[in-house]
């Protein structure tokens, strides 16, 4: 027993040994609003003013980046910041690539595709600023630590180049995010640790995308503020929300990259966990997606969906701790951790119950009684199958973008609600090709929010409702058409 053990430990430390010369950590990603990061956010601030005077037809260039990741397909009046580019027929390489379309091929890549777009930013600075161990910091809002839900200073600073004026007043201003919105991200975090897969409606992906990556990106772009606040958007050229709150100008807000350096620091704080999961090449070769880059010294760089895979699990940076209480502070492919690919798609989902609702939930908190049959159903399926997951879908449709969030929760009588996820609404316009002014046709956009139930369900046969708490300004109402638990292998 004693030789088997240590015939496993030499193969073991060899196999370690192996992935780490094979892809050595050379960089360390840190908190932005720690002492040990400023250097790095001065880098930034060197490569940044660098790309900002280069000409917009550079591929290093501040516009070209921002670009990349998505620009209006029309700008109001002359283009004052990139005279090449008018409209969507203007595009140069790359333009417009990220995974905003709603599809599922967009979805599943979504934290792959920006894991490596900002990891080429990464490179990027390295070479503008000289920094040559530049490390791409990260905002770790939602922090129990009230410094950490502050912008960080060199990114509010007015006359750096980081520093962006179409953003929620109050960050700009060095004020933390406000309790309440810092409560929902918290608990959007804490609904994360444990969600059991990968891809589908109601897996990590697609739950981050919605928050706390949605979120944060309509909170700096001023969409939550109270009163309600508008910006000259420099992109859009025109009074609007701020760069951050849509899809095809978010991309030129400096703030962007700590936003997704942190959205990157969460995906693989869950990866290493017990609980991490990923798709098998074989499902992203079957959902591909267009990965198309430029290196410092300005080559344009296209992976196959083969090379991009094997270049987001082996990586060459680390973050300087993690969430979820992990300990090893590393990318997983640098640890001997065998990771199995989880199933594309929830599969086999059977309905358990579902009911037409047709009503606005507009109003500051709405209530939906389960009737007691449906209850009874959900019982019974929980107990016939106990290791099923369990998913509520919430189908609703909207008019108009909303400025607002929905906080969902699952009430027993004489409990605590318990949190199940939130409803935000982030690109949804763009998503879904409705226009850039947020502007939807007649028809509506419809949209289909799905969570993972099973650790909020109480062992029980009692009735039960369903709360959808608003939080916000906006005068977008959002119509709930149908409410399903299915139940799903």
């Amino acid at each position: 027993m004693k030789k088997n053990f240590l015939l496993w430990t030499t193969i073991l430390i060899a196999s370690v040994s192996f992935a780490q010369d094979k892809t050595p950590t050379k960089f360390i990603r840190r908190n932005a609003n720690t002492p040990e990061a400023q250097a790095d956010l001065d880098a930034m601030n060197t490569a940044f003013k660098k790309m900002r005077e280069m000409g917009c037809d550079k591929g290093l260039a501040w516009y070209y980046q921002g670009a990349i990741h998505n620009i209006p397909s029309v700008i109001n009046g002359t283009n004052a910041l990139c005279a090449q580019y008018q409209t969507s027929k203007d595009k140069l390489w790359a333009w417009g690539d990220c995974t905003h379309n709603s599809s599922q091929n967009a979805s599943l890549n979504f934290l792959f595709w920006h894991r490596m777009y900002i990891w080429y930013l990464e490179k990027i600075v390295r070479d503008l600023s000289g920094k040559q161990d530049f490390a791409l910091p990260y905002w770790n809002y939602g922090s129990t630590d009230v410094t950490n839900n502050v912008m960080a200073e060199a990114i509010r600073k007015k006359d750096g180049s980081l520093f962006e004026t179409a953003r929620w007043s109050i960050l700009n201003a060095g004020q933390p995010i406000p309790t309440e919105q810092v409560d929902q991200i918290q608990l959007s975090l804490e609904e994360l640790k444990t969600n059991p897969s990968f891809a589908g409606s109601a897996g990590f992906s697609k739950s981050l995308e919605i928050a706390p990556h949605g979120f944060m990106h309509d909170l700096i772009g001023g969409e939550y503020a109270e009163p309600a606040e508008t910006y000259y958007n420099s992109i859009y050229q025109k009074d609007m929300s701020g760069l951050m709150a849509n899809v095809p100008s978010a991309g030129f807000d400096p703030v962007f990259w700590l936003h997704h350096s942190m959205i990157d620091r969460i995906w693989e704080s869950w990866d290493v966990s017990s609980y991490g999961q990923r798709p098998s090449l074989d499902d992203l070769k079957a959902n591909p997606w267009p990965y198309e880059f430029i290196a410092p010294n300005g080559d344009k760089i296209t992976y196959t969906m083969e090379e991009m895979y094997n270049v987001v699990f082996n990586l060459d940076y680390k973050y300087d701790s993690l969430l979820y209480g992990s300990s090893t502070p590393v990318l997983a492919s640098n640890e001997n951790k065998v990771k199995i690919a989880g199933a594309l798609q929830d599969k086999k989902e059977q309905v358990v119950w579902e009911q037409k609702v047709g009503k606005v939930i507009g109003e500051d908190t709405f209530v939906h009684k389960v009737s007691n049959k449906f209850a009874l159903s959900t019982s019974k399926s929980i107990k016939s199958k106990p290791n099923a997951k369990m998913i509520l879908n919430l189908d609703v449709a909207v008019y108009k973008e909303p400025k607002d969030y929905y906080t969902i929760y699952l009430r027993y009588p004489g409990k605590k609600d318990q949190y199940v996820g939130l409803m935000t609404f982030f690109g949804v316009a763009h998503d879904h090709g409705t226009g850039e002014n947020h502007e939807i046709g007649e028809s509506g956009v419809k949209l289909k929010y799905s969570y993972y139930i099973n650790d909020d369900l109480a062992n029980t046969d009692a009735n039960f409702e369903i709360i959808l708490k608003k939080k916000g300004i906006g005068d977008a109402k959002v119509t709930l058409e149908k409410i399903s638990v299915v139940q799903s292998n």
